[in-house]
Parts: C-alpha cells; structure tokens; sequence
C-alpha cells in the first residue's frame, strides 16, 4: 500500500468524522488495507481479518483488534457523519453495521471511487 493510499483513506475516515492518530484508527486503515489486497479476509472476520491486522501491530491480539475496530466503528455510528457512512454504503443503512460490514464499505467506496488505481 502506498502511502498516498493510506493517505486516501485517512481523508475519507476523516470526511466520516474519524479524526486523530488512536489506535483504532491505525488499526482500521490496516484492516482497509488489508480488505482491498486480500477480499477474502472479509469473509473471514475473526479467522482471517483481525489476526492479518494484529500480525502488523507490536503486542496486538486479534482480540484486541477486534475491539479497537468495534469501538470505532460505534464511536463513528454514534458520534460520526452516519448519512455520510450511507452515502458512501450506496445502500440504505438503518441499524449500525457490524465490524465487518464497516470496513467493507469504506473498501468498497475507496476502490469505486479509484483511491487505490496507484
């Protein structure tokens, strides 16, 4: 992943509401990275997903991964842009989305929208 990638992707995690450098945010540009490169890993959550994603951080479980992207996705569901997160879905979304469902459409939207043609 080049740099202006992850570049691309703080940008749209910040138009999101997702501002600063946590963890989580770290973690859940990785989990994007890694769902673009690997789409497989998406079907795959717990098994797949969340130990690629710990395999990147020191002292990281997929445990612990697995929350800081739960308490992330709900800090952006509750405090974050949700009519920008169903924009960026192209589908109506009522119930906040699963872990999984989150990073697939931030992937989905960066790749639609050509972030990761480099």
């Amino acid at each position: 992943m080049t740099l202006n990638q992850q570049r691309a992707i703080r940008e749209v995690l910040r138009s999101m509401g997702l501002i600063g450098e946590s963890l989580s945010l770290r973690q859940l540009v990785c989990a994007v990275e890694l769902a673009h490169t690997e789409p497989e890993l998406l079907r795959r959550i717990t098994k797949g997903l969340y130990p690629a994603v710990a395999a990147h951080f020191d002292q990281a479980t997929p445990a612990t991964v697995e929350r800081n992207l739960r308490l992330i996705r709900d800090h952006q569901w509750n405090k974050g842009d949700q009519e920008r997160l169903r924009e960026m879905a192209g589908f109506p979304i009522r119930v906040k989305p699963t872990t999984g469902e989150f990073v697939d459409i931030i992937c989905y939207y960066m790749e639609a929208n050509g972030a990761f043609d480099d």
